[in-house]
């Protein structure tokens, strides 16, 4: 009775050590000094202080992803890692929740190495054209690295092995490909993105930035994670055109795994006429309307708790297991996963929208017609309602109650 007496006291006390149920992607967190998931951390909101620093960005980012690699890694869960709930449609969607986790995870890691190259290549004092330049030369390289780390990952994972004549020219598509630096200037984001490189590399703003001072003390999260999702997003979108029926190179793709994107060629063909179509409408309409509402859309990761249910508890369990299990359920961290959401991101935008040319600025001049006339056409169309309404009702109604009554009334007669 004391030798169980003292076991008792000793488990309720948290002594006895916990079997760790995590990957190794918590050790990852604890090595980098990464803020505790205690913490209300949301894309959308950020604490406003002083001492804000360029680093709590990159640390909350990196803590979101991990937890959704510590979930994805997880054998008693096996829901949806990530959710998409933003209104327009992704590339990424495609690709199968483990790749399409790793892929952001390594499109985060890249921009976090180029944050903490660029030192070198500028300053706090550089103006915004050779910023534009060297923010150019960032996003292609980011693309292809990014690329590279999430191929040969996954290649690693299916096959055991790397891919290399596959990769190869995967990378070599990517590499001479310009439609995700084309993609993020008709956005109308590069602007934001090079000041945010800029902020992270030297932990302050430049001299002559283009925003207010607080925007990314205030939103640096959310604009981090827009430029993530952006990476991520134009690497499936480039990876999904190569192994469409659309590519050169489409029957040396029947080799590939469907574990990286399980869609049907029809289903495929149809997610990227859809993507190709409300990318065309978001750059020549919704970035205008943006503009004028002056506010930024932004894609940010929401991290959701998911329950881990214990679906695997047999009679061959141990009784020391089945002591601590309890314990370890309270002590181990809560798992994570992402929703990909839309937030809209207020800042002043008159700058930008007076720099509109071509089809968009004759859209921008239909807006502020539309401004003027709508009011004017609501009222006549009201009015006319209401005459419609009052003939349908009045006349008509009146005219067919009377035509009723003289039927009704000859019916008696007879």
């Amino acid at each position: 009775m004391l030798l169980m007496g003292s076991i008792f006291l000793t488990y309720m006390a948290g002594v006895i050590p916990v079997e760790k149920s995590y990957a190794s992607y918590q050790k990852t967190i604890s090595d980098k000094n990464v803020f505790p998931e205690s913490s209300d951390i949301s894309g959308s909101s950020a604490k406003q202080n002083s001492g804000f620093e360029s680093k709590y960005v990159l640390n909350v980012v990196r803590e979101k992803l991990l937890n959704s690699l510590n979930a994805l890694a997880n054998k008693d869960y096996s829901g949806d890692i990530i959710v998409q709930s933003a209104k327009r449609p992704l590339s990424l969607s495609a690709v199968a929740r483990g790749p399409k986790l790793r892929l952001l995870w390594a499109a985060f890691q890249q921009v976090e190495e180029e944050a903490g190259v660029n030192s070198f290549s500028i300053s706090t004092a550089v103006g915004m054209d050779d910023l534009f330049e060297t923010f150019y030369e960032i996003i292609q390289r980011s693309c292809h690295s990014t690329c590279t780390a999430w191929l040969e990952k996954e290649f690693f994972l299916l096959k055991g092995s790397a891919d290399k004549e596959l990769a190869s020219m995967i990378l070599e598509k990517v590499k001479g490909d310009i439609t995700i630096v084309q993609s993020i200037t008709r956005s109308g984001k590069k602007d934001l993105y090079a000041e945010l490189l800029s902020y992270l590399t030297f932990g302050s703003l430049r001299e002559d930035c283009y925003y207010d001072s607080r925007i990314f003390a205030v939103h640096g999260i959310s604009i981090l994670e827009d430029l993530v999702i952006a990476l991520a997003d134009g690497v499936a979108s480039v990876y999904l055109e190569f192994i469409s029926v659309d590519s050169d190179v489409s029957s040396k793709t029947n080799s590939l795994d469907m574990s990286l994107c399980a869609l049907s060629t029809r289903e495929l063909q149809k997610l990227r006429n859809e993507v190709a179509l409300n990318q065309w409408l978001y750059h020549n309409m919704d970035t205008v309307v943006s503009m004028y509402e002056d506010r930024f859309d932004l894609f940010i990761l929401e991290s959701q708790p998911v329950d881990v249910t214990d679906s695997i508890q047999t009679e061959e369990q141990n009784w020391w297991k089945r002591l601590t299990q309890q314990n370890s359920k309270a002590m181990s961290p809560e798992l994570h996963c992402i929703d990909i959401s839309h937030f809209s991101m207020p800042v002043k935008r008159t700058k930008e929208l007076r720099a509109v040319t071509g089809w968009r600025y004759y859209f921008s001049l239909f807006l502020e017609l539309s401004d003027i006339t709508m009011p004017l056409i609501r009222a006549v169309i009201d009015k006319v309602s209401d005459a419609i309404s009052f003939f349908l009702v009045s006349l008509i109604g009146r005219s067919l109650g009377l035509i009723y009554t003289g039927i009704r009334q000859s019916l008696r007669w007879k």
